[in-house]
C-alpha cells in the first residue's frame, strides 16, 4: 500500500475540521496528538511500501496502473460533464439566436417603413405642419403627435440596433462553445486511447501475477498478506481517529441496525463467514454490481481514508462513530477526500474492479473496533 504524502497530509487536515464545539480543546494537546499520528502512519508506509519480491514489484506495478486507470475515468468522466453542460448551453444559445432572428427581420421592417415615412416627409417636418395650419391648439396638437412619432421612430431604431448587437454577441458566443466542444472531444480521444493503453498495461501485469498465484499456496499466501495488510490499516485508522469526538446530534450507528440500505445494488456474490475454497472465511460481502454503478455511504460519517491499498484496490472507509465503520473496495474511483463528512445514501464511489479482480464488483465490510460485523444484520434487503 502506499499512502502518499498528499494523503498523509490531508488525513491530517481533516482531524482538524471537528465541530465549533470542541474547538476549544488546547492547541498544545492537539498538536502533540497530531504529531504522534503522523508518526505513527508514516512508520506504517514505509513498513508496506517495502518491495520484498517480484511479487511485491507486480503488485506495486498493478497499484501504478488501475490508479491511472482510475484517475483517466475521472477525468473523462469531468470532460464528458463538461460537454454535456456546453451542449445544453449551446442549444440555449441557439435558440436565443433565432429568436434574435425572428425580431431582427420583425424590426427590420418596421425600420424600412419608418425611413420610407420619414423620407417622404422630409426633413422640414415640423416646419411644413407650422405653415400649414392656422389654428394655434391644432398646431399644438399636431406638433405633440409629430414628437410621439419621431420618439417612437427613434425608439423603433434603437431596439434594432440593440437586437443586431445582442446578435452578434449570441452568435460569438455560439462559436466560443463550438470550439471548446471541438478541443473537449479532441481531449476525450486523447484520454480514451490513453485508457486503454493502462488498461492493456493492467491487463499485462495481471496475467503475471495469476502465473505466479498458479499454486494454491501462491494464492493463499497473497490472501493472507491483503487480510493482514487490511487489518494493520484499520487498526492505525481506528487508533488515529480515537480520539477525536462525532456530532452529538448525530444518529447512533445503532440505532440504525437492520434498517440502512446496501450501498449498491447488486447480486450477493458470497456470505459473511462462509469459507472459500483456500480455507480462509469471508469478512465482508461481495455484491456484483455494473462497473461505474454509485456506492453510496450506509449511514453518516467521517471519511477517513481514501486511497489506494493493495488486495482492495481503490479503497473508501467511513467513520461512524462508537467504534464503528464501513469499508468499500475495489472502487473504479472515489468522490469523496479524507476528513469530508457524508450523509446516508451520498455518493462516495463507483464500483469498479480495482486491486486485481477479474470482474466489476464492492466489497463491503463493517467493522466494530477492528472486528468484522455481519453486513445482513445492519442492512435490509
Amino acid at each position: 500500500m502506499k499512502i502518499s504524502a498528499v494523503v498523509i497530509a490531508a488525513l491530517l487536515s481533516s482531524l482538524l475540521l471537528v465541530p465549533a464545539c470542541f474547538a476549544q480543546a488546547a492547541d498544545e494537546e492537539q498538536q502533540a496528538r497530531l504529531a504522534e499520528i503522523k508518526q505513527r502512519i508514516e512508520s506504517l508506509q514505509q513498513e508496506l511500501n517495502q518491495v520484498k519480491s517480484d511479487r511485491d514489484q507486480l503488485l506495486k506495478d498493478l497499484e501504478s496502473n488501475e490508479k491511472d486507470i482510475s484517475e483517466l475515468l475521472q477525468r473523462i468522466d469531468k470532460i464528458k460533464s463538461d460537454m454535456q453542460s456546453r451542449g445544453e448551453k449551446l442549444q440555449e444559445l441557439k435558440r436565443e439566436e433565432k429568436q434574435l432572428e425572428e425580431s431582427r427581420r420583425s424590426m427590420q421592417r418596421r425600420v424600412e417603413q419608418e425611413v420610407a415615412a420619414a423620407y417622404r416627409l422630409g426633413r422640414q417636418e415640423q416646419i411644413k405642419l407650422l405653415l400649414n395650419q392656422q389654428d394655434p391648439q391644432h398646431i399644438a396638437r399636431q406638433l405633440r403627435y409629430h414628437d410621439y412619432f419621431l420618439k417612437q421612430r427613434s425608439r423603433v431604431i434603437d431596439d434594432y440596433v440593440s437586437t443586431l448587437s445582442q446578435l452578434s454577441t449570441v452568435s460569438s458566443g455560439i462559436q466560443r462553445e463550438q470550439d471548446t466542444l471541438a478541443r473537449e472531444r479532441s481531449q476525450l480521444e486523447d484520454k480514451r486511447r490513453a485508457l486503454v493503453s493502462a488498461q492493456q498495461s493492467r491487463q499485462r501485469t495481471l496475467d503475471k501475477l495469476a502465473q505466479q498465484l498458479a499454486s494454491k499456496s501462491g494464492e493463499l499466501n497473497q490472501l493472507h498478506s491483503d487480510r493482514s495488510r487490511l487489518q494493520r490499516l484499520v487498526d492505525e485508522v481506528g487508533r488515529a481517529i480515537a480520539s477525536l469526538i462525532n456530532p452529538s446530534d448525530q444518529t447512533p450507528f445503532t440505532k440504525q441496525r437492520g434498517r440502512m440500505q446496501w450501498p449498491t445494488s447488486g447480486r450477493r456474490a458470497n456470505a459473511f463467514g462462509q469459507r472459500r475454497a483456500n480455507g480462509i472465511t469471508w469478512t465482508g460481502i461481495t455484491l456484483r454490481a455494473n462497473e461505474g454503478a454509485p456506492v453510496n455511504a450506509i449511514h453518516r460519517g467521517r471519511v477517513v481514508f481514501a486511497d489506494y491499498l493493495r488486495g482492495q484496490g481503490m479503497l473508501i472507509i467511513l467513520d461512524h462513530g462508537d467504534g464503528y465503520m464501513s469499508l468499500y473496495g475495489h472502487n473504479q474511483s472515489l468522490t469523496r477526500a479524507i476528513g469530508e463528512w457524508v450523509e446516508r445514501g451520498d455518493t462516495i464511489a463507483k464500483v469498479g474492479n480495482t486491486g486485481g479482480l477479474s470482474q466489476p464488483g464492492l466489497y463491503f465490510e463493517i467493522r466494530r473496533h477492528g472486528k468484522p460485523q455481519d453486513p445482513t444484520i445492519w442492512c435490509r434487503g
